[in-house]
């Protein structure tokens, strides 16, 4: 039996947390949240998830800040990660990939879009 894959998702806001939480598990992946960056980066180096799933805007260090900090730490350097953001930029604005990130996904798309972009990435 395949092993779940662990998404770790840093997001101060605590409706969507609860959201896409639900939603993950739905999805048969096992969820791990955090509500601030520093949170996050320790959670992320202590549980090594398979995909981290990141608000660009978090109080204390911006989710841009802490890609950054992911992709210099050789524990978390190979770890994907996605922003999820309530910044309304159109994707082709955003040069997400500079960060370190392999996605871009805007709060007000569609879920299936979310886990569609998901599983590509964890491919």
């Amino acid at each position: 039996m395949a092993q779940k894959k662990i998404i770790l998702f840093i997001d101060d806001n605590p409706v969507d947390r609860a959201f896409i939480s639900k939603l993950l598990t739905k999805c048969d992946f096992c969820v791990l949240l955090a509500e601030e960056g520093t949170t996050g980066l320790r959670m992320a180096q202590e549980e090594k998830p398979d995909l981290i799933l990141l608000d660009i805007l978090l109080p204390g260090i911006s989710g841009v800040e802490l890609c950054k900090k992911f992709k210099r730490n050789p524990v978390t350097l190979n770890i994907p990660v996605i922003f999820y953001t309530s910044i309304d930029t159109p994707k082709h604005l955003i040069d997400y990939t500079s960060y370190g990130a392999q996605d871009y996904i805007q709060k007000t798309m569609p879920p299936e879009e979310l886990i569609a972009s998901i599983k590509s990435v964890l491919e």
